[in-house]
This record gives C-alpha cells, structure tokens and sequence, in this order.
C-alpha cells in the first residue's frame, strides 16, 4: 500500500512539473484549467484510480486510512504468529486474543447471540407494554443498546460546557430518514426490507413470521420517520436542546412509567434531560400503546439483531456485509481476513494508536504544523476585524473565541481512562467476540456514568491518534489534527510553503472556521450555546447563508442536485478555509498557485453510483468535486492567478460569488 500511495504522489509531481499551473501551452488543459479545475488536476491521477468490484470510494483519506490499516494489519499478524503469551492487559495481549475471537468463526456460530439471548428473549416474551419498556431499559442499562425509546448518552452540556447532562437520544431510524422517505432512494429501501427479512429469519422466524413482522417494522419505521429530524435540523442546537425535568419527561412520554426507566437506565434524580427530537418522541408516544405490542417487540429485537450482525454467527456477518455492499455499490466481498482486521483495529483504537504514535508521529512535524496553525489563527482575526456588518461589541467576542480556541495535535499526554478499562478475555477463558464486544460497550456505559456530577476535563481526547481526519469540537471550542492526517499528501517537509498552506493548512483553516459556520457560530468561546449575535446581525448573517445554500444547490453530481442546506455548515466552512489561506498568500502569484493545485489534488475522489446517492443523502459535505470547483470560482484571487473570463466554466460574477469569512 505504501508503495501505491508513493506511486499516486509521485503522478502528482510530474503533473504538476510537466504542464505547470501557470504556463499551459496545451489549449485542451488550458481550457480544461478555466472550465473544470478540479478535472484538470486530477484527470491523471483518476485515470490511474479504478474502483474494483469491492470499492465504492476512493479518496486521499481513503488511501491512507487503507495504507495505516495495513500497517495494523501487520502488528496483527506479527503478534499473532509470534507464538508469545503476552502480559494480561497489554496491547498486545489485547489485539492477539480478540483477533483469534474475530476470526475464530467456529466459536462465533457456537456461541450465537450468547449474552444477549436472555435479553432477546425478554423483549419477545413481553406480555404488555410496560414489560417490554423494561426488556428495554435493561438492555440499554447493561450495554447501551437502544431502539425505540430508552437510549441515552451522557455528554458536555450545551447550556454550560463545564457540565454532563443526560440526553435522550433520537430512536434508531434503521437505514435513515433520508433514505425512507427519499424519491431516488426506494431501491435501496426495498433492499434493506428484504434484508431485514432475512436477519428475522435467522434469529428463528419462519418465512412467513419475518415478511409478517417485516411488514410491520416497515410501518413503525415511516411512521417514526414522518417525525423525525432531517439531518441538516440534528445540527441546529435550537432543535436538539431540549430541557426537560423528569415531570415533563413524564408529560412527555405519557405512555411510559418514567421514574422507573430512569432508575434502571440509572440516571434517575437529574436536575434535567435534554430531549433531542420532541416531535419524534411525540409519536414514539403514540406508538407505545398494546395494539402495537407486537410491532414494537419486532422492531427492537431486528435492531438488536442488526446492532450485532458484524460480531455475530457467519450467516448474520454474511447478511450485513451484502445489505452494506449493495447500499454503497460494491459487488464483491472483500474476503474475511480484510473483515477480521478491520473489525479488530476497531473494537481497540487506543491500543493501536499508541503503537502508531510510536512508530511513526514526528515532533518536528508537529512543531511545524503548530506554527502554520497559529499564522492561521492570526489572518483569521484580520477576517473578523474586517467585517463591516459585525458590531465592535460582536466581533470582540469572536476574536475573543478565536483567542481562546483550544489546539489538540497529535495525540493525547494521558490516554483515555477507557483504554485501561477495556480488557480481553481469550476463547481459552471462556471469552467470544460478542462477549468482548459487550465488555466494551459496557466500559463506555462505565465510563460515562462516571461523569455525571463531574466537571469537564477538557484536556481529553476522543479521537484516536491514527484517525485520518481533522474536526472542530464547538463545545469545547477546540480543533483537534490527529497525528495520522499529518502526512501527504496533506502535508510534507518537502513540500513548499505554498503547497503546505493549500493541503493541511486549507484543512486547518476550515476547522478554525466551522467556530463560526451556521451551527459553531451559536456557541461562545467557553463551549456553550450562546447566541451572542443581536437580531440584525443573525439576519445579515443568515442572508449571506442563504445565498451559499442557492449557490451549492447550483450544483449537480451523477444526476442530482447538491442540498445546499445539508452541507451548508461544511460549505461556509470551505469558503471561509479557501479566503484565509489566500489572504495569508495575498499577492504572490507563484504560492497561490500551488496552493490551489494542492487543495484541488487533495480533494481528488471517486465513487459508485450508489455511494454517490449516499453521499447526497447524507453526507453534509458536498461532493469533492464541488467542494473545489465551487469554492475556488468564489475565491477571487483565483480570478487574478489564472486569468478567469465571463466565457470560462468557472466563472461566476462577482456579485453572485458567496462566503461570509472573506
């Protein structure tokens, strides 16, 4: 994989040292550079990537997270083959034994559902709707599993990020919302009944019993998804945050005895809940009566079924593996040993991190990007200083969050205390993977109820060092690069400074500008949901966010158009990313250029049909494509740096040109 990745990168030199940036004198990349950026940086490179039979995506992040799995998969079959019993509790005595359980398909069909068979039966055996509310409730006591109602997470309190709260969190909407009630999504939801079928039927149901009790889930699951939250609503904190006590959790849930599911959920005694879709849980309530009882117990024991497939018998992984193939377009099987790995390196991120950070994090690196990231943080300041339609009072607050925006690099001083927590009992103790797997879902139940009534530390991680990515947390006000995204193509020591600034300084310029996109710029610089904005400026505010949902939904990607509003918040984010890095290169020509060709190569992808209709639906990033041509036709340097006229593809007028941070 390693020489793959080398193999793509080096295309890119070439690319980029034979044709130039600048200097084209083939008329077909010369109008290709004014008519589709994105095609004329990448068209090699893509003409080199094909998907095969068992891809559905390809991107840098992709790529790499595929070369460290590798990597991973290497210590795996190093530890496994070492033949060496390794001290109880290590790393390495984790990652050998719960390996042998993931691969050990023989214990997996011997075991079954194991554990959880006492709890399926419960909710099959329930008589009534209280019995069954407490089949549910203990289940999601014990080990976080949740369907209708019941689920909840612990977690930072938007109101006073200093605190958890409780949440009670959204019903379990199965393949989606999106997916459910979508015009161009019907094929894939015929497929997933049809999955849900077979699931039912190899829990023990008959051919009838299942289309029965399939028919019926389908029925709750429109029903429950007519009232449920689309996507782009779940990240407005003026829909999810919802303060209830328990008397008007009660009031809510009329049909549940409250009091004694938040006793056996043991949260019970809370100041407040915070309800995340009200509307939802209205139905819910609904729903819950004895004429339903037999939907209900169908629906929780599919979800259950479901929640499980991957760690369960062969025939259920089997079953999961093709429904996940046919929903994102991929038409081979990646064979068991890629599953066993991948499962594997999942189930232990920490134990993995740390022998990543170890074998491959450089300091050097991360000083440099330190530095790159507070070059950033400055221009960034001058961006907000300069907006006219900001009041002297509001934009003191934002350059006041900006100030105090907390910088995650690398990986953690202290690993998380459920890395410790986490132990792996081997198949010559007794152990199984779903018993593992119930190990670790009940450590993450420990873990957070052992919050409650603490304060915050904020100098947590929640993201693995390893992990190929970059976020904003806007409840902590932090940005956060782990050490695996700091490599090329995003960065290099060899690359130049133009080229750095258009790849992980593009990267880090969007993080910084999700604290002030449509969903971070309703929180202050403590974490907390604030609006500190007065009304004329939201509506200012929201008036320039309405033209960036139009001007996105513009575009068009395998047939369909972009939903402007889903990826609002990613979108201003780019555009805000894009103004930074050419404000800092202002004037020099040569480093914009490299740092428009850099951002455009790092956006390079490719994608089935079906996991195009699955990005669209879902995902609230525009397509790659767009992300590119979209931002850098509003960016107007790039304009000046290539000579862009009214008659070229990637023209768009002045006036019409978006982007709130510019």
């Amino acid at each position: 994989m390693k020489k793959r990745i080398a193999a793509l990168l080096l295309a890119m030199l070439l690319v980029f040292s034979l044709t130039g940036c600048q200097v084209v004198e083939n008329m077909r990349l010369k109008r290709l550079l004014k008519n589709d950026f994105y095609e004329y940086i990448n068209e090699e490179l893509l003409a080199q990537i094909n998907l095969g039979p068992t891809d559905a995506h390809w991107d840098w992040f992709g790529e790499l997270s595929a070369g460290l799995r590798n990597d991973m998969n290497e210590i795996i079959a190093e530890l496994v083959q070492s033949g060496e019993t390794y001290e109880k509790g290590s790393s390495e005595q984790k990652i050998k034994d719960l390996y042998e359980c993931v691969s050990n398909m023989e214990n997996r069909n011997q075991v079954g559902l194991g554990p959880l068979q006492p709890h399926l039966d419960s909710i099959r055996a329930a008589s009534n709707i209280p019995e069954y509310l407490d089949a549910l409730a203990e289940l999601s006591s014990e080990f976080g599993f949740s369907s209708i109602v019941g689920g909840y997470m612990i977690m930072q309190d938007k109101a006073d990020s200093s605190e958890y709260s409780v949440y009670m969190m959204y019903a379990d909407t199965l393949i989606g919302k999106e997916y459910v009630e979508g015009e161009n999504t019907q094929e894939y939801m015929e497929m997933y009944l049809n999955y849900i079928h077979d699931m039912l039927m190899e829990s023990g149901m008959t051919d009838s019993q299942a289309q029965e009790s399939t028919d019926s889930i389908e029925k709750l699951l429109r029903d429950i998804c007519a009232s449920t939250l689309t996507t782009e609503q779940r990240y407005d904190p003026g829909l999810t945050y919802n303060v209830y006590t328990e008397e008007e959790l009660q009031q809510l849930y009329t049909n549940v005895d409250i009091p004694k599911m938040l006793k056996i959920l043991r949260v019970e005694g809370q100041d407040k809940y915070i309800v995340m879709d009200v509307e939802q849980a209205k139905k819910i309530n609904t729903l819950l009566v004895e004429e339903n009882l037999q939907a209900l117990k169908d629906y929780s024991t599919f979800v259950m079924l479901n929640d499980t497939a991957e760690y369960a018998t062969a025939a259920c992984a089997k079953l999961y593996e093709n429904m996940e193939n046919y929903l994102y377009g991929i038409t081979e099987s990646r064979g068991d040993e890629f599953t066993w790995n991948v499962l594997t390196q999942q189930m232990l991120p920490w134990e993995f991190g740390a022998i990543y950070v170890e074998k491959n994090f450089s300091a050097e690196d991360k000083e440099a990007v330190e530095g790159m990231i507070g070059q950033i943080l400055d221009e960034y300041e001058k961006i907000l200083s300069r907006q006219e339609w900001m009041s002297e009072e509001t934009r003191e607050k934002a350059i006041r969050k900006l100030e105090t925006m907390q910088i995650k690099i690398g990986y953690p001083d202290q690993w998380p205390a459920a890395r410790d927590m986490m132990q792996v009992t081997p198949i010559s103790e007794g152990g199984s993977l779903l018993s593992n797997l119930l190990v670790s879902m009940q450590v993450s139940i420990e873990d957070s109820l052992n919050r409650l009534g603490t304060k915050v530390d904020r100098s947590e991680w929640d993201v693995s060092p390893q992990t190929i990515n970059a976020m904003y947390d806007p409840l902590n006000n932090e940005i956060i690069f782990p050490a695996g995204i700091l490599q090329p193509p995003f960065y290099s020591r060899e690359n130049s400074y133009g080229a750095n600034l258009g790849g992980i300084g593009f990267v880090i310029a969007h993080e910084v500008s999700h604290a002030f996109d449509s969903t971070g710029s309703l929180y202050d610089e403590y974490g907390n949901y604030d609006v500190w904005w007065s009304e004329e400026e939201l509506a200012e505010y929201y008036q320039m966010a309405q033209k960036i949902v139009e001007y996105y939904d513009q575009y068009e990607m395998g047939g369909s158009h972009v939903n402007g509003q889903l990826t609002l918040m990613e979108n201003i984010a780019d555009l805000g990313a894009m103004a930074c890095v050419a404000s800092i290169l202002e004037g020099d020509e040569r480093a914009l250029d490299e740092a428009f060709c850099q951002m455009a190569f790092n956006w390079a992808s490719k994608d089935t049909d079906s996991f195009m209709v699955y990005q669209l639906s879902t995902d609230t990033h525009s397509p790659n494509k767009v992300r590119v041509n979209a931002v850098l036709s509003s960016c107007d340097a790039f304009y000046e740096v290539y000579d862009i006229k009214k008659s070229d593809g990637m023209y768009v007028a002045p006036e019409n040109r978006v982007g709130i941070w510019k």
